[in-house]
């Protein structure tokens, strides 16, 4: 028999033979992962969580929990395979179809089998096999269901040590690192759906153990009787309904993600990926001063104002000209930041409002007025970044410095100035949580990004709240009404059809959802009308507080139902349903706040137009009026 040390230093043999054979020529070096035919998709759904090297330090992951998987260890916890072995491409394939209940991994109802077998080749890529291959531990056909004896397995073997007695994560004596599942509320083992798919999981995971974590494998340990009878232990304690695969709408950070985000801060507007990945050099820290411009540009590309940009890109800076990016360092931001607020804070609201360093500068007030500009997004250090793809109607210039980077195109370009960090949250959810609220719900794991709705064929307008057309594409509205004897019901529901994050997202807008009942000549009748509001309601009074969420989450409905009788309802013939948008309904409680206040003159002349201008924001979305029968 071959003893150990001979072993390893045949292994170490054939890594230096394999060293030498690459350093001469003679093998092929593997393929890297982003060379991969299966990049693109990894990179569109997968590197927001797991990042650009699969080390699980992508630029959502403090906004996930658990934490995203290091691909790069090529410990997969939901495998069929025996201790110590690799994990078979049938297992990735569940996790990628059906993701893992109660955690951050969604499934992927959009890949077809030739893409997820892509995928699977670029996250096997990540961590080169040296692990042994094996087969799917065998459990034979499954016996009838045998809760009692499994109940009995579940004492003398211990389980309660790690599970609790009732199963629910609350270890008896076990030192865990992180608690063990909460088996009351379900598995996280990825799986279809129905109750045999369940019971199946369960005894693969007792069969197989979790890679990576305290759970062991009990293949071999224990026969395949006790191993399905323990399942249907698990099974009688979980829930009554399979929880719902991926992840749900809107949901609160744990309490963990928070804690863990004021240990180690996320800096705020910064891009939070890991920092030395090419990603970091467009939103990775505050915007470096460009300095002097290199003697190669042409005096158009030496400029940092947008209307040089225009010279070759006319259609987005026409787009551009009339959006809310452009907008962005309005009297509002101006009358704060330019009066009194400390020097830090001003920073942290320039770096989103005005991002360029030279837009700081109190020389600068045209080009600060641009706000976020062309060289706000693309420009850095006098070299031009931007998607790959560059449209063929731009004729190429010699020697014009440019970096494709597919970030643009990514969601988690957006996330600098559209979400705030884990330990902003108010009741668990940030004060500005708009990634996340994308990340979480149906639109992420479809690879529909921020860009497909707010920057579509590219287009500069990054139209939103306040453009009426965009949220009509948003919303569907029903409504109907009834008379019977004497009493008139209308009712009314709003349903998020188009928006990928929650319905308005931010805590700025109200959207108003009113029923009014209206006479023969349309005159609206005493106490006969109701108005709901649509949005999430936040006061600060020191501290921040939550005083409602009403907001829609995506394919969810806000309904409003009543019923009137008496007085003159008998007269009514029409309920008129309105649906008011007030994009900026928070800062103009701000804006009067401020107002009530002793300005200096330059500082109230700012707040009143920042008032003005957003009372002037308020619109009718859609009014319809339904006959009463």
């Amino acid at each position: 028999m071959r003893q150990p040390g001979s072993v390893q230093r045949g292994v170490r043999a054939m890594v230096v033979l394999a060293t030498v054979l690459l350093q001469a020529g003679w093998v092929t070096p593997p393929t890297p992962p982003n060379a991969r035919r299966g990049w693109p998709l990894y990179e569109r759904l997968c590197l927001a969580c797991h990042g650009a090297r699969g080390d699980g330090r992508g630029p959502a992951a403090a906004y996930v929990w658990p934490a995203p998987r290091d691909l790069t260890r090529g410990d997969f916890k939901w495998q069929s395979t025996p201790a110590g072995a690799a994990a078979r491409d049938d297992d990735l394939r569940a996790t990628i179809m059906h993701g893992a209940p109660g955690t951050a991994m969604p499934a992927f109802p959009a890949l077809d089998a030739a893409a997820i077998d892509d995928v699977i080749d670029v996250i096997r890529a990540f961590a080169p096999g040296d692990r042994p291959a094996a087969s799917s531990i065998e459990l034979g056909p499954p016996p009838p269901p045998a809760p009692a004896r499994g109940a009995a397995i579940w004492r003398a073997r211990g389980c309660a040590t790690c599970h609790g007695e009732a199963g629910d994560g609350r270890a008896t004596s076990a030192a865990l690192r992180e608690p063990a599942y909460d088996l009351t509320v379900g598995l996280r083992r990825p799986r279809g759906p129905g109750g045999d798919a369940y019971r199946a999981a369960a005894a693969m995971s007792i069969a197989a153990g979790l890679a990576g974590t305290a759970m062991p494998s009990y293949a071999g340990t224990i026969d395949r009787g006790e191993i399905w009878a323990l399942a249907d232990h698990v099974v009688a304690i979980g829930p009554a309904h399979d929880p719902p695969t991926g992840r749900a709408n809107l949901p609160a950070l744990p309490a963990a993600a928070i804690a863990l985000d004021r240990q180690a801060p996320i800096e705020t507007a910064t891009w939070p990926g890991a920092r030395d990945d090419a990603d970091a050099a467009v939103f990775g820290a505050a915007v470096a001063a460009q300095g002097e411009p290199p003697a190669a540009l042409a005096p158009a590309q030496a400029s940092l104002h947008a209307q040089q940009c225009a010279r070759c890109h006319i259609q987005q800076f026409r787009a551009w000209s009339t959006s809310v990016h452009r907008g962005a360092a309005s009297p509002g931001v101006l009358a704060q930041t330019e009066f009194g607020m400390a020097a830090g804070d001003r920073a942290g609201c320039l770096r989103c409002h005005a991002p360029l360093a030279e837009q700081a500068i109190s020389a600068n007030p045209d080009l600060r007025a641009e706000s976020v500009s062309c060289a706000g997004c693309h420009v850095r250090n006098w070299v031009r970044h931007g998607p790959p793809n560059v449209a063929p109607s731009l004729l190429p210039i010699t020697g014009y410095p440019l970096i494709i980077s597919s970030l643009y195109e990514r969601a988690d370009f957006c996330l600098p100035c559209h979400q705030l960090p884990p330990r902003t949250a108010v009741a668990g959810k940030p004060l500005l949580d708009t990634y996340r609220e994308w990340l979480t719900g149906p639109y992420a794991p479809r690879g529909v990004q921020c860009q497909h709705c707010h920057m579509a064929s590219r287009d500069h307008s990054v139209l939103g709240i306040h453009d009426p057309a965009t949220v009509r594409q948003a919303i569907a509205l029903t409504a109907r009404a009834t008379r019977l004897a004497g009493h008139v019901t209308a009712t009314a529901a709003l349903t998020n059809v188009g928006a990928g994050h929650a319905f308005p997202t931010t805590a700025t807008p109200a959207v108003w959802l009113s029923i009014r009942l209206l006479d023969a000549r349309g005159q609206p009748i005493a106490g006969a009308s109701d108005r709901r509001r649509i949005g999430r309601d936040v006061a600060f009074d020191g501290a921040w507080h939550e005083r409602a969420d009403s907001r829609i989450a995506p394919g969810a409905t806000f309904a409003v139902a009543r019923d009137w009788v008496g007085g003159r309802v008998g007269d009514a013939v029409t309920a008129r349903i309105v649906v008011e948008v007030q994009p900026d309904a928070y800062y103009e409680r701000i804006y009067a706040q401020a107002l009530a206040r002793k300005l200096a003159p330059a500082q109230r002349a700012l707040y009143e137009q920042a008032a003005a201008r957003a009372a002037g924001s308020h619109y009718i979305v859609e009014q319809r009026d339904v006959a009463i029968p």
